[in-house]
């Protein structure tokens, strides 16, 4: 199985993966042949990468960090919290920032959000979500295939993936990770109380609206503060800190980090310091917008997202939280198509076929062409071998 831009699949490719609608109904199941009008409606509905099924790539194994049963679960957890969010929200004075938080704080708002059930259910199905990522090491396929319309829903479920792996590495405990996961979806929450206007603008943001948009951190913190649950404050750290830099040039507060792993800051102290919670969502966050495709631009490839946040590291993002992510989190992902750079194969092309667990940025390759792009007898090449003196990169 290989992963695949929609531009460069062909009429008659089999699905190698179930794709599902809006609803998260099945849309085109596993295995279905691919036809001109399948491809149109995939890319009507605003999905550009699919999974393929083919017979160069038939022992590629993708492992996915969560199934599908959980992460619909979830995505739906999100949505209907965001949906009740939205909803008390219709009749708010959406101006004047003193009047949000006012209006987030009445206690019309903090019942429906609160009280509700869409909350409670999203805290309660984490565990669900927790016991599959427990199990986990290395995230060898990230991100879904998401549509535009779900895409904030969908793209807060793929950084919790990356965000708990990265907590996972660092020995969290449970509960923890369980406060990480919840504050990672609904990071965003705070969209649901900006003026429609302008989260929904097709064009470029003037300043005066992209202040607008900073205020989305001081509103989820606002709305999640007194989640209820032990070390909710942690939680609401995520939605007020995860725009945040190392070197405060972020925002709302121009914090500065310390660029280390402290777990003493996993707690909430009085002063202004970063949260950890909210500096492993910074890069998580990221990194999964950048490598996900939206409306306006195609995804970044892989290496690119990941080169891009290993140089972030002191200034944007925490430095030794960057090595932590670094080393749950491959350069070059299962079944992507990459491209041999150096030694005897330059310039020849394949797809990742399995990761080195002991160096994640030297995989193994199933190399399908030569450097003219020619088809030749697939053969296994190992990046970590001593003899390979070669590079990748990612063909996008």
């Amino acid at each position: 199985m290989r992963r695949a831009h929609i531009d460069k699949v062909t009429p008659g490719s089999k699905l190698g993966k179930t794709i599902y609608g809006d609803n998260y109904e099945v849309l085109l199941k596993q295995g279905v042949t691919l036809g001109e009008g399948y491809i149109k409606q995939l890319i009507n509905r605003g999905f550009m990468r699919v999974y393929i099924d083919d017979e160069e790539t038939a022992d590629i194994v993708f492992r996915e960090p969560i199934s599908d049963q959980t992460r619909i679960m979830a995505t739906k957890d999100i949505i209907k919290t965001y949906k009740v969010t939205y909803d008390s929200a219709l009749n708010m004075d959406v101006g004047a920032t003193e009047s949000v938080i006012s209006g987030i704080n009445s206690p019309r708002i903090r019942k429906s959000f609160h009280g509700g059930m869409a909350f409670k259910q999203l805290c309660d199905d984490v565990n669900f979500f927790l016991d599959e990522i427990i199990g986990l090491d290395v995230l060898s396929v990230p991100g879904m295939m998401k549509s535009f319309d779900n895409y904030r829903y969908e793209h807060s479920i793929d950084a919790a993936v990356v965000s708990l792996l990265i907590a996972k590495k660092l020995n969290l405990s449970r509960d923890k990770m369980e406060m990480l996961a919840i504050g990672q979806m609904l990071h965003d929450i705070g969209m649901s109380f900006i003026d429609k206007k302008i989260t929904n603008k097709p064009g470029k943001l003037t300043p005066e609206e992209f202040n607008i948009i900073k205020l989305h951190t001081v509103y989820g913190y606002e709305l999640l503060k007194d989640a209820g649950k032990s070390g909710a404050v942690s939680c609401a750290h995520i939605p007020y800190q995860h725009h945040e830099w190392q070197n405060g040039g972020g925002y709302p507060r121009s914090l500065k980090g310390t660029n280390k792993v402290e777990m003493s800051s996993i707690a909430y102290v009085e002063e202004d310091k970063m949260v950890m919670f909210s500096e492993i969502v910074a890069i998580a966050d990221f990194y999964d917008g950048c490598i996900s495709d939206r409306p306006y631009r195609k995804g970044l490839p892989p290496d690119l997202a990941y080169d891009i946040i290993k140089s972030g590291a002191g200034m944007q993002f925490n430095k030794e939280l960057v090595d932590c992510f670094l080393s749950v989190v491959p350069k070059y992902p299962v079944g992507y198509d990459v491209k041999i750079k150096g030694g005897v194969y330059n310039g020849f092309t394949g797809v990742v076929a399995s990761i080195n667990s002991h160096q994640l940025s030297k995989p193994k390759v199933l190399v399908l062409s030569d450097e003219k792009n020619k088809k030749i007898e697939p053969f296994e090449f190992d990046v970590s071998s001593r003899s390979a003196y070669a590079d990748l990169e990612c063909i996008y």
